[in-house]
């Protein structure tokens, strides 16, 4: 057992396993949008950044509008991040906490969307716990109304073949 053990964390940790089909849709999934969409970002400090988001004239906005703003801010810095968006028009305000916690060794994330109409609030709590070969993943919050709750656990196997 011993000697299995110290073969299995030779491979390395591939990731959580909701990441892992990323990198197939980033090939197949291209970044494209009707319309006219225009992002400007200011850099406020080393540590936080602003971005005004325009989108006009698009078919793609899940509510039929054919037009939005947001507001966006985040903070980070090595071990954090904090981020807000602000929609005017829908009134509504989403944000995001992330924080690795246990020396790094786990990473907290916490996500609270808010709307006027209250339809799609949400309040979501993840924890990510890393080890050499492997990959958890706890999950607890409120979607629309309903709970949602689940665990997945990924494990590498071989150098190309990860399991969860």
């Amino acid at each position: 057992i011993a000697k299995a053990a110290a073969a299995a964390s030779a491979f390395i940790n591939p990731g959580p396993y909701e990441q892992a089909p990323q990198d197939l849709k980033r090939l197949v999934m291209l970044d494209t949008h009707d319309g006219f969409r225009c992002d400007i970002n200011k850099q406020l400090s080393p540590y936080m950044a602003v971005v005004h988001s325009f989108w006009l004239g698009t078919n793609m906005i899940p509510d039929g509008r054919k037009r939005t703003y947001t507001w966006l801010t985040q903070v980070a810095d090595e071990t954090s991040l904090y981020m807000a968006r602000v929609d005017p028009e829908k009134l509504s305000v989403d944000g995001r906490i992330h924080k690795a916690i246990l020396g790094g060794v786990a990473m907290a994330k916490l996500q609270i969307g808010v709307s006027q109409d209250g339809q799609a609030d949400q309040c979501l709590l993840d924890v990510d716990v890393n080890g050499p070969s492997w990959s958890a993943n706890m999950k607890y919050g409120s979607m629309g109304g309903g709970l949602v709750y689940g665990c997945a656990f990924h494990q590498g196997i071989t150098p190309k073949l990860s399991m969860g």
